[in-house]
């Protein structure tokens, strides 16, 4: 989670950042329109190679998709962010943020956190909530001036990393005394940002393997440990590889994470890749992005500038970096910058300025609403044919097939399923995002020998929910690129 700041004094400090990273980032400018050329071309109804989805080829676990808790959302907000009723997002993972002055974590108790409303409305609906070490208190900080920024931030004192963990440990508490289980509790956000709270890799190691991660262990907790949460993918092993790498650290890892700002997109929507850096398997998550304005600390910069809610440039956009991260990255989880945003930049879902929903916000629900915490993302075809994307979730004890595909092209193009290994279908329900449709529930779609065909529309993105019978299930010994 970022710093609350407002957005003069962000844009300062995101230049320092920039100014600091060249060397370290690459920068592409594109444009949408020479990406659209690889697809537009033709009219009418292609077809396409058929997509092959097997049951019983499972991959990574799904912890969820979800966002950033900035301020308290309305009771209808939170309906339409974290329900999964008709038109609602179903958004199943709320990051906030571990508290420091004024608050009051030396013990457990409301003094040191009281439950938000955001907290209690997305478990309510069968999502999770997750917390970083963004703001220590002041009394375990000294200041710190990152090497090559002009902006001085603060370290925690090595000293206080015992009552810095115990702080965590407390907060954690007081949240699960009232009734909040908090699923993951990342150390650090950012700590390759100018003037941000920095921790070396050393630091990782020495605080998760001496201090946090015994102390959750003696009291019994059971939050996930995550780190580094670094600015780019690009510095996720420079921060996290000493403790991946220490036998005595490891252990208490649940999962490496990194925020998506040095994400670029090539002609054709080519997403950069994020392989999994360590021989050790832990979850992998991808925990905070937004697309800004060029310039700044931004490495990737859109063609269009400020709060954009289309679907043919940005929401296709957005539908292309959640199908690489999931589907071709093996990532658990994927989160946006906000979930509501203040800023004229496309960092969050919707506009609290005006209220405005951005068809980002939907497309995200394609997949947030259908894939919940626990499925498993299952073997698909994923290029079927140029421009069109596709991938497949199980969940065995509901005998829950979902399948995503994304027709980034401007035709239509007719795309056939077979379902192998796989209990008997007989229907499908479709929901479609594009220019015209939001979360739009379709006409059943039939299915006959495990085999369907659906016209998928121009530049849009569909999801296929069915249930079954009993039927295959995966074998136990599965060895997926993520543990569980």
């Amino acid at each position: 989670m970022r710093l609350i700041l407002h957005t003069s004094t962000k844009s300062v400090l995101f230049s320092q950042l920039l100014d600091a990273s060249q060397t370290r980032r690459k920068f592409l400018a594109t444009t949408l329109g020479a990406a659209f050329l690889l697809f537009l071309a033709g009219s009418g109804s292609a077809q396409a190679q058929t997509a092959t989805v097997n049951w019983t080829d499972v991959h990574q676990v799904i912890d969820g998709f979800g966002g950033v808790d900035r301020d308290d959302l309305s009771s209808s907000q939170q309906k339409f962010m974290f329900g999964t009723g008709s038109g609602q997002l179903g958004i199943s993972i709320l990051h906030t943020n571990v508290s420091g002055d004024p608050e009051d974590c030396t013990s457990v108790g409301t003094g040191c956190v009281t439950v938000s409303s955001n907290m209690q409305a997305v478990l309510a609906n069968g999502g999770r909530v997750w917390v970083d070490g963004t703001t220590p208190p002041s009394r375990y900080l000294e200041s710190y001036t990152l090497s090559g920024c002009s902006a001085a931030g603060t370290r925690v004192i090595p000293g206080d990393f015992g009552a810095w963990a115990t702080w965590i440990a407390n907060y954690v508490k007081s949240l699960q005394a009232q009734g909040v289980n908090v699923y993951g509790v990342s150390v650090d956000n950012e700590p390759d940002t100018c003037g941000f709270t920095y921790y070396s890799a050393a630091d990782f190691d020495t605080f998760i393997s001496a201090n946090l991660g015994p102390t959750f262990a003696s009291q019994g907790i059971s939050s996930l440990i995550f780190l580094p949460e670094s600015a780019g993918y690009d510095t996720l092993s420079t921060y996290a590889s000493t403790c991946m790498n220490d036998s005595a650290c490891v252990p208490y890892v649940g999962g490496v994470a990194f925020h998506d700002y040095d994400l670029t997109i090539g002609s054709g929507f080519s997403v950069s890749a994020t392989a999994y850096p360590f021989a050790t398997q832990r979850k992998y998550w991808e925990t905070e992005f937004g697309m800004f304005q060029c310039g700044g600390y931004q490495t990737f910069c859109k063609s269009e500038q400020g709060w954009n809610t289309d679907m043919t440039t940005d929401g296709l956009q957005w539908a292309a970096i959640l199908d690489h991260r999931i589907a071709v990255d093996n990532l658990n989880a994927w989160q946006i910058y906000l979930l509501q945003t203040y800023d004229n930049v496309d960092d969050g879902l919707i506009n609290g300025n005006t209220g405005s929903i951005a068809q980002r916000a939907y497309v995200m629900g394609q997949y947030s609403k259908f894939v919940r915490p626990g499925y498993f993302r299952i073997d698909a075809t994923h290029n079927p044919v140029s421009g069109v994307t596709i991938s497949a979730y199980q969940n065995t004890s509901s005998n829950t097939l979902v399948i995503i595909a994304t027709n980034y092209t401007g035709s239509a193009v007719s795309q056939t399923f077979n379902l192998t290994n796989a209990p008997s279908f007989s229907t499908l329900t479709p929901t479609i995002t594009s220019a015209s449709l939001s979360l739009a529930a379709q006409s059943n779609v039939s299915v006959s020998g495990n085999s369907f065909t659906y016209t998928l529309p121009a530049q849009s993105i569909t999801t296929f929910v069915a249930t079954a019978g009993a039927g295959p299930q995966p074998p136990s010994n599965l060895s997926g690129t993520v543990v569980q």
